[in-house]
């Protein structure tokens, strides 16, 4: 099947609220290369060790960094900000917008990725539990808590666009974008928040 059939196919099951066959259609995207990559480099870095100085993951950061606000936690959130903006604009414009994740597995609450976002734990968080989690993204807090989770490195998240044909994966601060369409507006939007198609 083609990527463009696969994407085709997950914004049809999306509509259909099939997430079973979504799930299992989500999981074959992998198996193409030609995905686009939202990042807030414009380019690969290519030395880990210039990669290691400059860029702030979540897990590098302590407790104290979050209630001091050390220049680590401000350049974390910076990078959080450009993401939260850029899919608050996607979310703004689509009609219909979808959110497809894996919890982890267990969940470690004494952990400060539980602790720091405590809260958007408890909004995400199925009353009963499956393998994927498919939810309508209709509430802006609930927007907002995923792409938290998904940043911070804790949470896989799809997110699916069936108007836009666009399905975005992630977790980390990047996220691949699966499209057959001309991404010209949406690096427009994301150049504008300081983020990068690539």
């Amino acid at each position: 099947m083609s990527l463009k059939n696969i994407i085709d196919c997950i914004c049809k099951e999306a509509t259909n609220k099939d997430s079973k066959k979504l799930e299992e259609l989500l999981e074959q995207l992998y198996d193409y290369e030609s995905a686009k990559i939202l990042d807030i480099y414009p380019y690969q870095i290519k030395s880990n060790e210039k990669y290691s100085q400059v860029e702030v993951f979540f897990d590098k950061l302590e407790m104290v960094d979050f209630q001091q606000k050390t220049q680590d936690y401000h350049s974390y959130q910076k990078s959080l900000e450009k993401f939260e903006r850029f899919f608050e604009l996607m979310w703004l414009k689509s009609s219909e917008f979808y959110a497809f994740y894996y919890l982890p597995d267990p969940l470690y609450k004494d952990q400060l990725y539980y602790k720091v976002y405590e809260n958007e734990w408890g909004k995400i968080i199925p009353k009963d539990l499956t393998e994927g989690t498919f939810v309508n993204i209709d509430e802006y807090t609930m927007l907002n808590s995923l792409i938290k989770l998904a940043v911070s490195d804790h949470l896989h998240l799809h997110f699916i666009l069936p108007e836009e044909n666009i399905v975005f994966s992630g977790n980390g601060l990047a996220f691949l974008i699966y499209s057959q369409h001309n991404l010209e507006l949406l690096e427009k939007v994301a150049n504008t928040e300081g983020l990068y198609i690539r």
